[in-house]
């Protein structure tokens, strides 16, 4: 279970994701009508943008208009016996020229990395033992800007700020506007486990390849055109036999 603080009540919560994001034209063979396509974009929760996001990039930098710092509404004390006081975090902010903290990075890093943004999504994450997420791009989006991708420890660092998704601009695009609502990045809950490969016998793949057939057999049907004499016809049965996983917020 993935368990989630906003930093303020007005920020959004994860949102479960969905099969389709925008409505194909008219026609037969949209990828997003492709079933294993539709369970992939459905795999996981979207955290979103929290405010309008406008990003010029001129003369070799790129700058933010209208940077917005938002408060807490909670307070905090390091003891007991301080006054609390809210916390702030800014929503977007660039890698620096020359920076020491929290890191180093070289001039030459930094020539290469100019093009990213951090930005943050106000909300704290923890998961369940031996339960990481992977924070990555919405699938098969085409967009200017992308979130990269990274594996959160979260079942047991305890981030004491809100976490963040580094974001790819591409510098082409001169401006690029990211809407207040708009699913920024994915994250897929995974189970830390030592997965495995190996190839299949020669037993194995027969036995593999034979119930492949007898499936096609059973739920296959000649094409309605009768033109494709060697192909059988699977609309509809992947669809109707796959097993997809479920997503809610509660």
């Amino acid at each position: 279970m993935i368990q989630y603080f906003k930093f303020h009540a007005d920020i959004f919560p994860p949102v479960p994701a969905r099969p389709i994001y925008h409505k194909p034209g008219k026609g037969k063979g949209w990828p997003e009508e492709c079933p294993p396509i539709r369970a992939a974009n459905a795999f996981g929760f979207d955290l979103l943008a929290n405010f309008d996001l406008d990003l010029r990039y001129k003369n070799g930098r790129w700058s933010l208009r209208d940077p917005i710092t938002l408060d807490s509404d909670f307070a905090y004390a390091p003891d007991d016996s301080s006054p609390g006081v809210p916390l702030t975090q800014d929503y977007a902010w660039f890698w620096q020229k020359g920076q020491k903290l929290p890191h180093v990075i070289s001039d030459n890093v930094f020539e290469v990395i100019k093009h990213q943004v951090k930005v943050s999504t106000f909300l704290y994450l923890q998961s369940s033992a031996d339960e990481v997420l992977m924070l990555t791009e919405i699938p098969n989006q085409r967009k200017p800007w992308r979130a990269i991708t990274a594996l959160i420890e979260t079942d047991w660092y305890p981030a004491s700020y809100p976490w963040h998704c580094v974001v790819e601009l591409d510098p082409k695009a001169k401006r690029i506007t990211i809407d207040r609502g708009e699913p920024l990045a994915r994250i897929l809950p995974l189970k830390r486990a030592a997965y495995t490969a190996k190839p299949m016998s020669a037993k194995t793949f027969s036995d593999f390849f034979d119930r492949g057939q007898a499936w096609l057999q059973t739920h296959g049907r000649p094409h309605e055109s009768g033109t494709a004499t060697n192909t059988l016809d699977i609309t509809h049965t992947y669809a109707k036999q796959q097993k997809i996983s479920t997503f809610s917020v509660k």
